[in-house]
């Protein structure tokens, strides 16, 4: 007997989020990032995207709205998920010692405005926000 398993729907927003991060990726390719890691997980949190500039380590979180109902995408970026995203680097640092260095944490959003092309207008807030936390891993 099959069991019943649910396919991804294309439209779903775990469909959503990764072409955000494409998207997000690319952008930042453009503007000189190089990426290393995508999707980041530990038990602590995820993150989005890390990628170097130069001598500075960010850590990048995304994020995509297609309307005004959920707020903005700036709004997303809680006081929780920022406690989160924090944990997460503390970890990524300490299993990547080569790393260390100044780091700091950015959010790309996509949309819900569009741009002249109709594509979700792409926005990059550059150390968008600090941690109390150290990282003395």
């Amino acid at each position: 007997m099959a069991k019943n398993v649910k396919k991804k729907n294309p439209g779903s927003t775990y469909q959503k989020g990764k072409k955000g991060e494409d998207q997000a990726s690319a952008y930042l390719m453009l503007k000189g990032y190089r990426i290393l890691e995508r999707n980041f997980r530990v038990g602590q949190g995820e993150i989005d995207l890390i990628a170097r500039r130069g001598d500075k380590l960010v850590f990048i979180e995304v994020k995509t709205r297609r309307g005004k109902s959920q707020g903005t995408p700036l709004e997303a970026v809680t006081p929780h998920k920022v406690k989160r995203l924090s944990a997460a680097a503390a970890v990524y640092l300490a299993g990547n010692p080569q790393e260390r260095g100044d780091c700091r944490f950015d959010v790309v959003t996509l949309g819900p405005d569009k741009n002249l092309l109709g594509l979700l207008k792409v926005r990059h807030f550059e150390n968008a926000f600090s941690t109390e936390e150290s990282f003395n891993v």
